[in-house]
């Protein structure tokens, strides 16, 4: 089975890199804030941006297929902005997905993906880039095949900790150190070479002080340029409630991305 590639949606899918494959993700993504909101954004897990300001940059994961069922991945993400006195790449995170059923008959599968997120830079929890302690989590994926529609479904959880002698984002208040998202993502094939996607999630909200959960809708696109080479794009709005993901009310943050998968 063949995966469409994590990026541009943040629901994952059960499929994997087949056995001794290779698949690049190098995408770009710039994140709008309204009115200085520290919101957290959803990107893929363990890079969540907290920061107060917008912000520009590239994320990159490398995948290697271990086993027809198997994958492992590294994954970085070098921010253009906000710039100061730490590294500009944070969000180290290392991942493995395995597919533990399918059923190619009706249609099914199933996998499992545990996380680890290693530490940021102290100075770059203040900035939000990331938190300065270990990270880590596990999601279970639920994917439904059908000709012209597939179906993915994610339930994730993280341990999220911090160093709590710093701020997170510039904000001094406590933040939640358990974090579940559950989210799903209808794909349709439009046609041989496009797909496009609807996400829609909801998260725990880091900080205390708010409200717990925190909804995001995501609408993305897939263009297969080569049976190797895809561009994505995906534009994400997220919220305190579904009414400012979708209505015309100001959502607390946007997020474009555009960027490109290669399998080899």
């Amino acid at each position: 089975m063949l995966s469409h590639g994590f990026e541009p949606l943040n629901t994952d899918d059960a499929g994997t890199v087949k056995a001794g494959g290779n698949q690049i993700e190098q995408y770009f993504f710039s994140i709008n804030r309204n009115g200085g909101n520290q919101q957290a954004d959803v990107t893929t897990p363990g890079e969540e941006y907290t920061g107060r300001t917008d912000a520009k940059a590239f994320p990159f994961t490398y995948t290697r297929g271990l086993s027809d069922q198997f994958e492992a991945s590294v994954s970085t993400t070098y921010y253009n902005q906000p710039s100061g006195y730490y590294a500009k790449f944070a969000n180290y995170v290392l991942a493995s997905k395995w597919r533990f059923y399918e059923d190619e008959q009706l249609g099914y599968a199933f996998a499992v993906k545990p996380t680890v997120v290693l530490p940021a830079g102290k100075q770059q929890q203040v900035a939000g880039l990331g938190l300065a302690a270990f990270n880590y989590g596990i999601n279970f994926i639920a994917s439904k095949y059908w000709h012209d529609i597939e179906v993915h479904m994610n339930a994730m959880y993280m341990r999220s900790p911090y160093n709590i002698n710093y701020s997170v984002g510039f904000a001094t208040d406590n933040n939640r150190t358990n974090i579940f998202l559950v989210s799903v993502a209808p794909v349709w094939s439009m046609s041989k070479d496009l797909k496009i996607a609807l996400d829609l999630g909801v998260t725990t909200n880091p900080p205390t002080v708010e409200q717990y959960v925190s909804h995001y809708a995501l609408i993305a696109g897939i263009y297969s340029l080569t049976e190797s080479l895809d561009l994505g794009l995906s534009y994400m709005r997220t919220g305190m409630n579904y009414s400012q993901t979708f209505a015309s009310q100001q959502a607390s943050a946007t997020r474009s991305e555009v960027g490109i998968t290669w399998r080899f």
